[in-house]
């Protein structure tokens, strides 16, 4: 029909319009926008058209032309809650969510029962930090479309994130029933056990999403933490490699290498790996503490002091970079700066059985009998293995 020009101009507007989707449909986005933009010319007042093409430009993740086409598709026709709807995901994809939320709001006053504008309305929350917002949005999309996968699983991320991990379980399970091939789902829900400590039904997630992804980089990644959890750091190392392979400005996967040979006593290329995490993401924290505890283990104590300083100065709150260079100063027979940051530590994490049990070394050192011997009762307390260091 597009051919033979014998139609009328709306129909063939229609008609490109029809053949724009079928292209849509199989991501050749443009193609699809070639022919939307066909349709616009024959039918300037064709409020379907510059939706569809709006959202072929948003799948390319032009989002500024893809609202300019939102815009002029609500102008034509206020009453399209479609619109609304993309538009907001497209403001929500520049994080604009104060945007995408009106939008949302819009696009469920004009359409009630739109399943999508309550799942993308609750994505949005969940970007502002409002699980619990987030949370009610996805139950109501779910209850209008039960079969909305993508709702199980932005549902089980939000109690993944408040860390209702068995929660989180079940909707990851629910999405992946409803879409099998989701390489994501199997990714989070490897998360979600890798949180329980169950490393082994992890492992089998990661290995899904792998299967169904093998570009996946943080699948790897995720599995060789699973596989150095239990202790099988050559594993660790091959899936972190191939993390590395496939994102080589993957800070994690060298900070978690760098780990991995610490634990295989090979302090040289520990250390190399967390310089280019440093390198890769100044602020990691933890490549920072690690780092230290691998320059303590080669004798470079002053180094090791360096990073932790720097460890405390990106994260004030960091326990363990207080405790850990309290055994420093402890090394260098500074007793009162080990005491000084075994406080802090045991401030920030009453809990923290290790600082109590070195306090108490440093106590002793210093001849104060009396406080060894009750930060030495209070680490067994807490943690009775402590009693075989003695």
């Amino acid at each position: 029909m597009i051919q033979s020009g014998r139609e009328g101009q709306k129909n063939l507007a229609i008609a490109f319009n029809n053949r724009g989707n079928a292209y849509g449909d199989k991501k050749d986005y443009d193609r699809a926008i070639a022919d939307y933009d066909a349709a616009i010319r024959l039918d300037p007042n064709f409020a379907l058209a510059f939706y569809n093409r709006g959202h072929a430009y948003n799948e390319r993740k032009d989002y500024d032309r893809a609202i300019a086409d939102y815009n002029e598709a609500i102008q034509l026709d206020p009453k399209l809650a479609a619109a609304f709807s993309n538009r907001g995901a497209a403001y929500r994809d520049k994080k604009d969510y104060d945007r995408a939320v009106t939008d949302f709001n819009e696009a469920i006053r004009l359409d009630p029962k739109h399943a999508a504008a309550f799942y993308n309305r609750g994505n949005a929350y969940s970007d502002k930090g409002d699980p619990d917002r987030a949370v009610a949005d996805y139950n109501e999309a779910i209850r209008l479309d039960p079969k909305l996968a993508a709702a199980f699983y932005s549902r089980g991320h939000a109690y993944y994130h408040q860390k209702d991990l068995d929660r989180a379980i079940a909707d990851y399970n629910e999405a992946i029933r409803l879409n099998p091939k989701d390489a994501f789902a199997f990714y989070s829900r490897g998360l979600a056990y890798y949180g329980k400590k169950d490393y082994d039904r992890a492992v089998t997630d990661y290995d899904a999403a792998i299967r169904l992804d093998p570009k996946y980089a943080d699948a790897f990644l995720g599995r060789g933490l699973a596989y150095h959890d239990k202790k099988d750091y050559d594993r660790a190392i091959a899936d972190y490699d191939e993390a590395i392979r496939l994102d080589p400005k993957l800070a994690a996967a060298f900070t978690n290498r760098g780990a991995a040979y610490y634990e295989k006593k090979n302090y040289d290329r520990a250390v190399a790996d967390f310089n280019e995490a440093i390198r890769l993401d100044p602020k990691d924290v933890y490549a920072f503490n690690y780092r230290g505890i691998a320059y303590r283990a080669k004798g470079n104590v002053d180094r090791a002091i360096t990073d932790y300083n720097e460890a405390i100065r990106l994260d004030p709150n960091s326990a363990k970079a207080f405790s850990h260079r309290g055994k420093l100063y402890h090394d260098k027979k500074d007793y009162d700066r080990a005491i000084a940051d075994y406080n802090e530590a045991i401030r920030l994490d009453p809990k923290d059985a290790s600082a109590y049990f070195n306090r108490s070394i440093a106590y002793r050192a210093k001849g104060d009998t009396p406080r060894a011997i009750a930060d030495y009762n209070k680490a067994i307390r807490l943690d009775p293995r402590l009693r075989r260091l003695q």
